[in-house]
């Protein structure tokens, strides 16, 4: 694919720089600027995520019970209605 873009003085320097100490051209360093920063986002969404399902988790909104795999069809007999009027 090829790609066609205007940077400023600032980048095009940063840019130049970095083809030469890393010996890279300007599509090997906008894939590697590309995988770095989409590598740091999955590792976020996946750590916003781990947050949110201990959060859930502490709360008492997940939670688990023994059963017959078949709660869906049979919860009424399944659950303890001892509490209820």
């Amino acid at each position: 694919m090829q790609v066609t873009t205007e940077i400023d003085l600032q980048h095009l320097e940063k840019l130049q720089e970095l083809e030469k100490s890393l010996r890279k051209n300007t599509a090997e360093l906008i894939s590697l600027a590309i995988d770095e920063i989409y590598n740091k986002q999955k590792k976020t969404e996946l750590n916003d995520g781990h947050k949110a399902y201990k959060i859930m988790e502490q709360s008492g909104f997940i939670g688990s019970i023994e059963g017959d795999g078949n709660l869906s069809e049979n919860y009424k007999d399944q659950l303890d209605w001892n509490h209820k009027v």
